[in-house]
């Protein structure tokens, strides 16, 4: 039987969760399958690992009976419980989720009544009017599901997730012009994008202004809006050109900014665990602020300035006032995953020093055209001092990575030469020579020792034979811990993301050698990368394992482009400034990597 791997279980449990829903199925059983399907998405630990070793219901939000169903699709490639309710409905029924602002009852009531069964089958109930006679539709309602139908297709056809490092810019572009939209007080990233998630669905924007008409206005003018996807008082939506991503702006009085930044950023899973305490203490929290209950209040009434049934509505200027009101620290925007950071944040626990970017001294990790860079080794030193860099490590790809233009012995060490010239031509940064050597598949470096002694840096890197099981990658990588000159693992679990899994490998055992040999861990700030994970890293940093935060970059753009992911990574494991090597100035950096 063909290895189920980790997307096809998310997938399941999120294809469970609709099927409930189209069943009519109450919101607190079909959450649970959501907030199971974002726990399995974060293992970084094989998936069929834990299945054998009976420890799936020791990970938050996985009970017996969700547990029970994942065993069964890892064990016999099928959920059983799934094709049962799946067996009921017409077999691309879920297509027609992926039309704006068609949820599950009306996709129900669409397939009861008219017997649509998918988007072609919704295209053609539009054109042949018979959507508009449902009650609940109407023509308005016929007209822009007709209208979503193409923007459907291409998502089904495309996939709905994107990296964020192929979604920030344009992000960042439009918060600038909505920052610049009439009478806009303030205005933030919500969603995925502002927890740094790897990747990302859609893009989240929060404004408040006393008229939002004007801010949809200027919204709708934005030079990469493909299409208007819709609007209300508080809400407008769009398709962009070249990501054909969706974005959401809402705009809101300021006196409700806060709690609609905090509700919009999420995740899903932070935000029960807050509404449950918030309880305990007789306030509601929601989009629309945070209300003190009588003991016998109705459930809130969505879009009124007060709840029905409260005392009052509390002041609630920033999101820390909102945590301040449950007697807790900050949580920031790249914590709030339901990892700990609750518990942590009670506890007044929770790290107020995590990692930034402006903490970072050295460049870690680059490459020049001597391998697959596409700038010249002086370009690269001369761009790293202008942006203020103490110290570049100089680590081209190594003799086995012949496709990247790899180095030879005699290549490598006429390098040193060119390193040697042009650290006597610039001065103010300090030139450290290294090399990215493959980690061979029996687990030996390809470079012999008498040559990596004499380099500053090793990184040692998997870029081949990612076919290897657990057991073979698992030893390939021990193996290549007890090479003594090898200073740094880089980009761990080699994975592409949305284009290759990450490696298997037994990830506790291989960091706890990596404690015990003084290794340092690479958070890898390739956007395609991302890697080591941050629930990787909140491991190695508890075994006191140090971490270098590295652009790898290709070129002098990538040399501040990519910080900022890496940065991110390590941020969301938890990292602070003194767990980071190259928050070090260069002598004391050298000092860290030799150490073991």
């Amino acid at each position: 039987m063909t290895p189920v791997d980790k997307s096809t279980v998310v997938k399941a449990l999120k294809d469970m969760s609709v099927y409930l829903q189209l069943e009519g199925e109450n919101a607190f059983k079909t959450r649970a399958y959501d907030l199971a399907a974002e726990r399995i998405a974060g293992l970084t630990e094989d998936l069929a690992t834990i299945v054998e070793q009976k420890r799936l219901t020791s990970l938050p939000n996985i009970g017996e009976s969700i547990g029970a169903k994942i065993e069964d699709l890892v064990l016999h490639g099928k959920m059983q419980a799934l094709e049962e309710l799946k067996a009921a409905w017409p077999p691309r029924i879920l297509e027609l989720l992926q039309v704006q602002d068609l949820g599950p009852k009306k996709a129900k009531a669409l397939f009861e009544q008219l017997g649509v069964g998918s988007i072609d089958d919704l295209e053609k109930a539009c054109t042949d009017h018979r959507v508009r006679s449902l009650k609940g539709f109407g023509q308005k309602t016929e007209e822009k599901l007709l209208a979503s139908v193409a923007h459907a297709r291409r998502t089904l056809t495309a996939g709905s997730r994107k990296r964020l490092g192929d979604v920030q810019e344009q992000a960042n572009t439009l918060l600038a012009w909505i920052k610049a939209a009439p009478g806009v007080i303030r205005a933030e990233l919500g969603g995925s994008v502002r927890r740094r998630r790897e990747t990302v669905a859609d893009v989240d924007l929060i404004a408040s202004a006393a008229d939002p008409a004007p801010v949809f206005e200027h919204f709708l003018k934005f030079p990469q809006v493909a299409e208007s996807l819709g609007s209300g008082e508080s809400k407008a939506s769009v398709r962009l050109k070249e990501t054909d991503l969706q974005v959401d702006l809402r705009v809101l009085p300021d006196e409700d900014f806060a709690s609609a930044l905090h509700h919009f950023t999420g995740s899903k899973a932070h935000h029960i665990r807050l509404r449950s305490l918030a309880m305990d203490k007789g306030l509601t929290i929601s989009e629309w602020g945070v209300f003190r209950m009588a003991q016998d209040a109705a459930a809130p009434k969505k879009g009124t300035a007060k709840h029905e049934g409260a005392e009052a509505k509390l002041p609630l200027k920033e999101e820390k006032d909102l945590y301040a009101l449950l007697g807790m620290q900050f949580v920031p925007p790249e914590l709030r995953e339901d990892w700990g950071e609750i518990e942590a944040a009670l506890a007044h626990t929770l790290p107020d020093d995590l990692i930034t970017v402006d903490d970072i001294r050295g460049n870690v990790h680059m490459h020049t055209v001597w391998s697959d860079g596409r700038d010249t080794l002086e370009a690269m030193v001369l761009a790293a001092k202008e942006l203020g860099y103490e110290y570049l490590t100089v680590t081209e790809h190594s003799q086995t990575s012949n496709y990247a233009g790899g180095l030879s012995l005699d290549r490598l060490k006429a390098q040193w030469g060119e390193i040697d010239s042009v650290q006597d031509r610039v001065k103010g940064i300090t030139l450290l020579k290294g090399i990215e050597s493959d980690i061979l598949e029996d687990g030996s470096l390809d470079y012999p020792d008498s040559v990596l002694e004499q380099l500053d840096i090793v990184i040692g890197s998997i870029h081949q034979r990612y076919s290897q099981d657990e057991e073979a990658m698992t030893r390939r990588v021990l193996r290549a811990f007890d090479n003594p000159y090898l200073h740094v693992w880089g980009h761990p679990t080699g994975r592409l993301l949305l284009k290759r899994e990450p490696a298997p490998m037994r990830m506790d055992e291989i960091l706890d050698k990596a404690a015990k040999k003084g290794l340092t861990i690479e958070v890898n700030g390739c956007p395609d990368r991302m890697d080591l994970a941050s629930e990787n890293v909140r491991k190695a940093l508890e075994r006191g394992l140090k971490l270098v935060v590295s652009t790898d970059a290709h070129s002098v753009h990538e040399l501040e482009a990519h910080l900022p992911y890496a940065v991110t990574t390590a941020r969301r494991g938890w990292a602070r400034k003194g767990d980071v090597l190259n928050t070090r100035d260069v002598k004391s950096f050298r000092e860290g990597l030799t150490r073991r």
